[in-house]
This record gives C-alpha cells, structure tokens and sequence, in this order.
C-alpha cells in the first residue's frame, strides 16, 4: 500500500512512546522506535498491533556482578563484515536520547514533562515538547564532539600522563601487563607520526595488535583490564586515523574488544547510590587497603561503560544511528562521580576527600541528584563526557553558568 502524505485525523501516539513520553513518528506499520527496539507498536486507532508476541526484556541484575553475562547486538545491514556488538538499555536509552528528544532534561533529570527545570540563577529552562529529529551532523556537535575530542586525545594523554578519563593514573604504578605496554609504547609512536613514517608505525600498530588478539584471555583482573585498555587505544589510534585501511582494521578489532569486555564484567562490583554515604575505615591500613581496590574497580567500572559507549559512538559516525538490545540482559550499572576522589594521589588525599567533599554514585546514568546536588568542580573529565552526551552542550553549559561556573 502506497505511503499517503496526508494526515490521518486524530491519530494518536502508539502505546509503547506514550508510556515512554517519547516521540511517536506514527509510522506503519510500526513507528521506527519500536521498529529499532524491537517491542510491539499498537496504535489506539489501528488493529492489529505490528510485531505482536515479541518478549519484553527481562529484570536487571543485582549487585554485585557475580556471573558472565553476555551481550548481542543486531549486525550492520550494511556491512556483513561488522561483528556483533552489544549494549545495554541504559546505553540504548543514551543513544534514544539522541535521535529523539535527546535534549530533552526530563531524560536525564527524570522529571515530568512540561514542569520548569532550574538548573541556576540565571536559566529556567521549560522541558520541550516532541520536535522533529536533528540531523547526524547537528547531533554530533551539540552531543558528542566533546566526547571525541577527548578519545582524539587519549593516546597522547595516556603517555604524559599516565592516566585516561577511565583508567586511573595509579592504576599501573606498581605493574603494567604486557598487553598494556606495547599499547603504551604505540602511543608514543603515534604521537611521532608523519607522512614519512607512517607505514612502519602502522605496521608496528597490525604486529602489536596481532599480539594481543592471539593471546589467550587472562584470568587475573589488572591483566583483563589492562587488555581492553590495549584494545581501546589500538581502536581509537585505528579510528581517528586518516587511512581507509585504519578503518577497516578498527571494525574487526571490535569482536575481541567486545569479548574482552564481556569477561571483565564477572569482576565488577557496582556500588549503591547510599554506598557514598559510607563512613570510610578507620585504620590507615585499612583505608590504604580499600583506596586501592577502588583505584582497580573504579577504572573497571568507567572502562566497561566507555567500551560499550564508544562502540554506541563508533556507529552514529558510519551513519548507522538505530541500535538494538536483543532484551535478554537488563544490565546495571555505576560509578562514583568525583573529580576529588578521582585525582587523589594517595590514600589520605583520598580519605580527606571522601569525608569532606561531595561524591557521588551515578546509577544507569541517572544525572538527577548529581545535577542537583554537585558543584561545576565536583565533575571529573569523565563525568563531563557523560553529560554533554546526554544533555547537549549548550545545556551543560547552561548547567555550568548556573552554578556561577564556565563550560569547559
């Protein structure tokens, strides 16, 4: 049946984007959100619903993460050659929030629609109503260009550094694995790279890169680690890198960095929004003890959510902006928001920190008491990444001026 232009009367949202307050774009036989989440479109005025029987997803998992868990994400339909990524419906949402009402502050503060937001003195913004869909380009410049530009940066961030917005800087003070090292010293290469030079340092990029994807995967926790920091700096060097054959090469690295993520989950244990609330132990000992396994669990727990976050990125890039869970994880997830426990060099920096400046735990990216609550100075490198992803630029630095701060 031909597409007719003309509006039908009265037509109303399917029941799946009303529940949702999403923007229904009442397509048929089935809108294109329901389409690309797979769940079934039923629209008030038309029987019967498209894509009927198809099973919800099932409850999230509890804390902490005990057992593997598996990912799977539909193949590019236009690149059969693309490997099976996989998301979470938190990463999904992120990426809805985006093609849809992406600027929108009740996806990111969870408040009812058309209510006033303060985010300051100075601004009081009225949450919008559906609007039509911004072009890939408008999306990329208001959400995620700052988030590129930090993954532009990393390589040569990891060198002088030592540290990304994900991995700690004591991290491998004491020990860096293998796999780590030979991604650290192309790194260093990379940051030399010329006209000149280049096919060697590539070269040398495929033969490191060969390594670590014929190596059994490691059992120890800084080893897996440090493997998906390897993984991630070979793709964002392959990514970002002017040669046609960088990119092809970025595509098949994606299966191991998504296997190698999977097996990282197992050793993840994800905090509770009350854990900031927690007293820290009182004996040096013991605080020395618990800084360093947060140093470890935290850089985990940042690393797998920027994984899954710069494959979400990775896609909107090519073009193919749709992304699917296939509903059989509801997986969870946290980390601590705070630029001060985050930079603290030792364990009574860190002490200091935890019992005298705020910090917070962000659950499956829910911003609200964060923005609430935290100050500009509060927010580390990573946690402005999340933000501008989420709510746009010109709203975080909406955010920023409103707490008598400038962004960035």
């Amino acid at each position: 049946m031909a597409y007719d232009p003309t509006p039908l009367p009265r037509r109303k949202s399917c029941e799946a984007c009303k529940k949702a307050k999403r923007r229904c774009d009442l397509g048929l036989p089935a809108c294109s959100r329901c389409i690309h989440r797979k769940v079934a479109c039923v629209y008030p005025w038309r029987q019967p619903p498209a894509f009927e029987g198809l099973n919800e997803a099932p409850s999230s998992i509890g804390h902490p993460m005990t057992t593997q868990q598996s990912f799977s994400m539909e193949q590019q339909a236009n690149d059969p050659s693309f490997p099976q990524l996989s998301c979470s419906p938190a990463l999904t949402e992120l990426v809805d929030s985006l093609l849809e009402n992406h600027n929108d502050w009740d996806h990111a503060l969870h408040v009812v629609p058309d209510r006033a937001v303060n985010v300051g003195p100075y601004f009081a913004l009225t949450i919008p109503r559906a609007r039509q869909p911004r072009p890939l380009p408008e999306i990329i410049a208001s959400n995620l260009q700052f988030a590129i530009d930090i993954l532009k940066d990393t390589p040569k961030t990891m060198v002088l550094e030592n540290q990304t917005p994900w991995c700690h800087q004591k991290l491998y003070q004491n020990h860096m694995p293998r796999a780590m090292q030979d991604a650290f010293s192309c790194c260093s290469l990379y940051m030399s790279k010329n006209e000149t030079n280049a096919p060697v340092i590539m070269a040398l990029f495929d033969a490191r890169i060969k390594d670590i994807i014929s190596t059994p995967e490691p059992d120890e926790l800084l080893d897996k680690l440090a493997r998906v920091h390897a993984l991630i700096l070979y793709q964002i060097m392959r990514l970002f890198d002017g040669d046609i054959r960088s990119h092809a090469t970025a595509d098949a690295l994606f299966a191991s960095l998504n296997s190698s993520v999977v097996s990282l989950l197992s050793h993840l244990h994800l905090p509770l929004p009350s854990d900031s609330l927690q007293p820290l132990p009182v004996s040096i000992d013991s605080i020395i003890g618990f800084w360093n396994s947060w140093v470890v669990q935290e850089s985990a727990r940042r690393t797998v959510l920027l994984a899954f976050f710069f494959m979400q990125i990775y896609k909107v890039l090519q073009g193919n902006v749709p992304v699917h869970c296939d509903g059989r994880l509801g997986l969870e997830h946290s980390w601590y928001l705070s630029a001060h426990l985050w930079s603290a060099q030792s364990a009574f920096d860190f002490a200091v920190a935890w019992a005298e400046k705020p910090h917070f735990v962000v659950h499956n990216l829910d911003f609200s008491w964060a923005l609430t609550s935290a100050q500009p100075v509060d927010l580390d490198q990573f946690g402005r990444m999340l933000l501008v992803t989420l709510l746009g630029i010109d709203s975080t630095r909406a955010w920023f001026h409103g707490k008598g701060a400038t962004f960035p």
